[in-house]
């Protein structure tokens, strides 16, 4: 029945727009039931939800780089780490000469912005510990930070591929990487166990140049975050490495943010504020990176119960529309969206499913149509959300939440502005009713 109904929709005239303040309740379909109405804009109201802080810790996933977005503002990423003590030897009571040494970073093939620029990143040592001591207990909340070393440990400058994930290779001091290889090498008291080891270097902070960087990417460490090469003497020399890893309970990111000139400028960044896309220059906003979500409500859906003592909707369909002014290039779309219901609170109580399912999401089944003036879009089937307000009536407290498909900043880049403009509102509700 879903691809019978929208299959309606596209045959049937877009005339009886409707807004807040005048609701047509009139037969406007072409179906052989005169009983059935049809809606094709009915009111929804729209806000934007930022939340205060969320945890950035024990991800595995260091976050860098600075985005200046004109909807959002200027977001700036940077991570810490503890380095682990090397749990081997092999530099021990062997012929072993230094030769240099480097941070290894994977792109994981996420990003958000302009990734054909050229991209710098600069590493610091830290000047204090991360945490109070070696236990793995804490959990850091954005805009968790921990001071640095504005000297420069090292650097890399250049074009980062998302894409092609080639590892980018920060290549260190070669004074720092000498000394910590003789320690290594001579077996020293600093190497005896973790806390002695985050007394001689506390830790790494990574951090970008917004000089050159107009994206945040997100980045992945493998077998050990610092390598160190060095050649083995003999009869062949030969060229190895030792890896020192990151206790991944001692690594998290810090994401600042600077809202000036924007629909956000009127919010706290640390703190958790709702407001209607009126007073966002007619905006609601979208972006697990802030993260912010896009709150949808009905305020006239009751309404529908004015012109018959019986109704039911036999169909609401929900359609966000890609506006292509406000969601361009360098800027990508979330290849899925979800939408949660929430309580009085803005709580989430539960995601919406497949009509009919007990387990699947509905992840707005994105279509791209870009030879059709609004073509491109989300579509969520919210027919049993609408039947459940309209018999809870005026009592009701629910709501629903657009959101990313992962609600944390560690998944796929989820950015999307719509706009809210009187009658021709970007997200729409699409209504079959049964009255008699």
């Amino acid at each position: 029945m879903k691809f019978k109904y929208l299959f309606l929709l596209l045959i049937i005239g877009t005339g009886s727009a409707c807004t807040k303040t005048d609701i047509l309740f009139k037969d406007n379909t072409n179906t052989a039931d005169p009983n059935i109405t049809y809606w094709d804009n009915y009111t929804v109201a729209l806000s934007t939800y930022k939340l205060d802080t969320f945890a950035t810790t024990g991800d595995s996933l260091f976050v860098i780089g600075t985005q200046n977005d004109p909807r959002f503002g200027r977001i700036n990423a940077l991570s810490f780490a503890e380095l682990t003590v090397p749990t081997e030897n092999p530099l021990w009571e062997q012929r072993v000469t230094y030769d240099s040494a480097a941070i290894l970073l994977q792109p994981n093939g996420n990003y958000y912005g302009d990734t054909t620029r050229p991209f710098r990143i600069n590493a610091h040592k830290l000047t204090e510990n991360i945490g109070i001591d070696v236990s793995a207990s804490t959990t850091y909340y954005n805009p968790a930070k921990t001071g640095y070393d504005n000297s420069l440990l090292g650097s890399y400058t250049g074009i980062v591929y998302p894409g092609r994930k080639d590892t980018v290779r920060i290549k260190l001091a070669d004074d720092f990487g000498a000394d910590l290889f003789n320690q290594i090498k001579n077996k020293s008291a600093v190497i005896e166990d973790q806390t002695t080891f985050r007394n001689y270097l506390k830790g790494i902070a990574l951090v970008s140049d917004s000089n050159y960087s107009q994206a945040v990417y997100q980045f992945a460490a493998g077998t050990g975050l610092l390598r160190i090469y060095y050649t083995l003497r003999g009869q062949y020399n030969e060229k190895k490495f030792l890896d020192i890893g990151y206790t991944a309970s001692k690594q998290y990111n810090h994401l600042g943010y600077n809202y000036a000139g924007t629909p956000l400028a009127s919010f706290n960044p640390l703190k958790s504020q709702l407001t209607e896309s009126s007073a966002m220059d007619r905006k609601a906003l979208l972006n697990n990176y802030i993260p912010s979500y896009i709150k949808i409500t009905f305020p006239d859906i009751l309404d529908v119960k004015q012109a018959y003592p019986y109704v039911k909707v036999i169909k609401a369909a929900l359609e966000v529309r890609v506006n292509k002014q406000e969601n361009t290039a360098p800027f990508t779309l979330p290849p899925g969206l979800v939408m949660y219901i929430s309580n009085l609170n803005n709580e989430f109580s539960s995601v919406l499913l497949q009509p009919g399912s007990t387990d699947a999401v509905q992840n707005g089944n994105l279509v791209i149509n870009d030879l059709e003036e609004n073509g491109t879009k989300y579509t969520f089937d919210i027919t049993s959300y609408i039947n459940t307000i309209i018999d809870e009536g005026r009592f009701s407290t629910k709501s629903l939440f657009l959101c990313p498909y992962s609600t944390g900043y560690k998944t796929y880049t989820s950015r999307l502005v719509v706009t809210d403009q009187p009658n021709d509102s970007d997200i729409k509700l699409k209504l079959y009713v049964l009255g008699l």
